[in-house]
């Protein structure tokens, strides 16, 4: 993982994304469960996990209990289809990062999703009409290497 810095202050984490917009409103990026102001992540449990401190649950809704959070953006088909893979013994971690406009409105611009070890099983730029899809890219691949053991 690349080594985070931070201001003299301690509270923004300097990043150089080349996307001035995302590399003045993240905070920081965090690995695992996190909700910032530009990354929402969360642990994601295996289809077959089935009991929750003590409580049974079908096969399959501790998974959609997860990815919940999630709900109302479109998390790409190639990452659910991971994620949803009924054999996946292992938990993963599946990472948003985005943008806000203006109007406080959230635009997500990349996925990513890893091992619970940190290794990055896929990825995903979002692109939008006018938008720049290599700078988001380049954003995004900034973002990648501050929660994968990738070098």
């Amino acid at each position: 993982m690349k080594p985070q810095v931070f201001n003299k202050r301690g509270t923004k984490q300097l990043i150089n994304s080349g996307w001035k917009l995302f590399d003045k409103q993240t905070n920081a990026i965090c690995t695992g469960n996190c909700f910032l102001n530009t990354q929402i992540s969360s642990f994601i449990r295996p289809w077959k996990v089935t009991t929750v401190n003590g409580y049974k649950f079908p096969e399959g809704h501790c998974m959609e209990y997860d990815l919940k959070q999630f709900g109302r953006f479109r998390i790409p088909e190639h990452i659910l289809e991971l994620i949803r893979d009924k054999q996946r013994e292992d938990s993963v971690i599946l990472y948003m990062f985005f943008t806000t406009d203006r109007m406080g409105r959230i635009e997500p611009f990349g996925w990513a999703l890893t091992s619970k070890d940190y290794e990055l099983l896929a990825a995903h730029t979002v692109w939008y009409r006018n938008k720049h899809l290599g700078t988001r890219t380049t954003a995004l691949n900034e973002a990648i290497a501050y929660i994968t053991n990738k070098d």
